[in-house]
């Protein structure tokens, strides 16, 4: 071996398979991760995709550490964990950072406003691009990019990228916002406990088609190839859309599914 080859820095795919265990960062957004109050117990899409992907290759999951939008990064770039494991919103700033795996599955971008705001109607989102209007979003995340290009006429409150990730939602409660920028399990979830509704329009065409993703360390490119090939294989043998279905709040309609390539005849 060269002199050198002893010095090499243990890869993170190397770690797990070394010690048979991903350790995974996650964070709390319905319905990928879910808390039991009671046991601390896990559970949701997330949970279940991890462990379906550990149980193929021979592998174990360690739920190292509760993440958030503002520290998951850092947390990835320390070595405190392998995988950012619940579904991640990447954009080319984050690129910089991590490295994300293919699509697991997709959804729409749209602006979100009161329910009772007249201002605005159902499919036309040519009112938001004015002085008048106020956006709300969290500083470093996905949505920040696409508000300043789809209404550049239009204010947008930056709320600090380690504040609350509810908070920009109550922005848009208590009306010191106008809009903010979600998909449809957003909206879903928001109404579900809360007494002022709120609604999502211009839904004939997404500002962007997001895509979920795990993430990974910039560098660790081979852990990443290793996690796209286990997202094929679940999408592929129908265990992806199977979970969707268990876990959306609206069976097969929250969220758009990766399209199989292939016509069988």
């Amino acid at each position: 071996l060269p002199a050198w080859a002893g010095d090499a820095k243990e890869t993170a795919f190397d770690r797990v398979m070394r010690t048979g265990v991903i350790r995974c960062g996650y964070y709390m957004f319905p319905p990928a991760t879910y808390r039991d109050p009671n046991t601390n117990q896990l559970s949701g899409f997330t949970v279940d995709m991890m462990e379906e992907i550990a149980k193929r290759a021979g592998l174990k999951i360690d739920w190292t550490e509760e993440i958030n939008f503002s520290n998951w990064i850092p947390a990835l770039q320390s070595n405190r964990f392998d995988v950012s494991c619940t579904p991640n919103w990447p954009d080319t700033p984050q690129g910089r950072a991590a490295a994300f795996s293919i699509p697991m599955f997709f959804s729409g971008l749209y602006p979100m406003v009161r329910a009772d705001d007249v201002r605005f109607k159902k499919d036309n989102i040519e009112r938001l691009n004015a002085s008048d209007i106020t956006f709300s979003a969290q500083e470093g995340e996905a949505p920040v990019t696409i508000i300043t290009a789809s209404f550049p006429k239009a204010k947008l409150n930056l709320l600090s990228n380690n504040a609350d990730k509810t908070n920009f939602l109550m922005d848009l409660v208590t009306k010191k916002a106008d809009a903010i920028l979600t998909d449809k399990n957003g909206e879903i979830e928001f109404n579900r406990n809360s007494p002022t509704k709120l609604k999502l329009i211009g839904t004939k065409t997404p500002l962007k088609l997001q895509s979920f993703t795990l993430a990974v360390e910039r560098h660790e490119m081979i852990l990443n190839d290793f996690l796209n090939n286990a997202i094929l294989d679940l999408i592929y043998d129908g265990t992806m859309d199977r979970l969707l279905k268990k876990w959306e709040p609206e069976p097969g309609k929250t969220y758009l599914r990766v399209t199989n390539p292939a016509k069988v005849n």
